[in-house]
């Protein structure tokens, strides 16, 4: 069994996570470092465990008994921990936390985001961190055009959020990530990134669009896009775009394409930003650190079902 520590235990970020991992088959949790609340049940702070669990807060942290810890706040015990990790060479960390893209450069981590870095976090990797929920979407709309350096024009990002998750969006910090990762793939990415940020009565789902020039007509861009992902687990493709409803609640990135001219090429991603860039990359990572069936624990059902009033028409989002 993996013994897990979490850092920042009372966080919602980590309640998130411990929804997954109280019900993971290969997860035994040993330690809820939250200090402010050491000694009482992990259901007064995250209410929805009442009745499911009798594990308590703690105000010890002993790094030598866990195989992973997960850092999900912004506080100087997760930093110490990273820059530290090397006292400990078994030990695993991810870090979920608020964090600066510089940071996660200055301290060698690799970038989980598993789409873009699969090889990476199974072979032998030990620190990661989870991509931002922007990046994490966007990225997986783009990914496949960098992947066959077809990225040679400006993109326009039109973010869709709830009120509370557009506030503490960093577009800045966001481009920059994405940016990064993109030249990763395509060498010769220079493209200039321009976010917008809309609020939406949305609770949480996560919406990016993005427009930017591409030659390749719809059939060719559906072949590129099923070559990257026909052996991923948690990204779909197509042309038709789907309600939010199928991905609350889950670890899928569903990501559609539609060209509004013949230059033209509009792609819209969805997820859970929750999920995608929060709890569910972060026990994906651990999956894939531990060589297990990256799907386990992850395999949850849509939160809600039915038709949402979306058109599923080919026309131009950014009009």
């Amino acid at each position: 069994m993996i013994k897990v520590g979490i850092i920042g235990a009372d966080s919602p970020d980590a309640g998130e996570l411990l929804r997954i991992l109280i019900h993971h088959p290969e997860v035994v949790i040993k330690c809820l470092y939250a200090p402010k609340l050491s000694g009482r049940l992990l259901s007064s702070c995250h209410h929805g465990f009442i009745g499911e669990e009798s594990l308590n807060f703690s105000d010890k942290l002993n790094p030598s008994e866990y195989d992973i810890v997960f850092i999900a706040d912004d506080s100087d015990t997760g930093r110490s921990l990273m820059r530290r990790s090397d006292e400990w060479p078994n030990l695993r960390i991810v870090d979920m936390s608020p964090h600066r893209f510089d940071f996660w450069e200055s301290n060698g981590m690799e970038y989980g985001l598993s789409e873009m870095n699969r090889k990476c976090l199974v072979r032998g990797a030990r620190l990661a961190m989870v991509p931002s929920s922007v990046a994490a979407l966007a990225l997986n709309a783009l990914y496949p055009l960098a992947s066959n350096l077809l990225i040679s024009s400006d993109i326009k990002i039109r973010v869709e959020a709830s009120k509370a998750i557009s506030r503490k969006i960093d577009k800045e910090n966001v481009a920059k990530e994405i940016s990064a990762m993109l030249a990763k793939t395509q060498t010769s990415f220079n493209s200039k990134i321009e976010i917008d940020v809309i609020p939406d009565d949305l609770v949480r789902s996560m919406r990016v669009r993005i427009s930017l020039k591409c030659p390749l007509d719809i059939t060719e861009i559906d072949r590129v896009y099923n070559s990257i992902y026909d052996d991923h687990s948690f990204t779909f493709t197509g042309i038709s775009e789907v309600g939010f409803r199928e991905v609350e609640g889950t670890q899928k990135c569903v990501v559609t394409f539609c060209k509004a001219s013949q230059s033209q090429l509009e792609l819209a991603s969805i997820g859970d930003s929750h999920m995608r860039g929060g709890a569910g990359d972060a026990v994906h990572i651990m999956n894939l650190f531990f060589s297990l069936d990256e799907k386990i624990g992850l395999n949850m059902k849509p939160s809600c079902y039915g038709n949402e009033n979306e058109s599923n028409q080919q026309t131009s989002w950014f009009a």
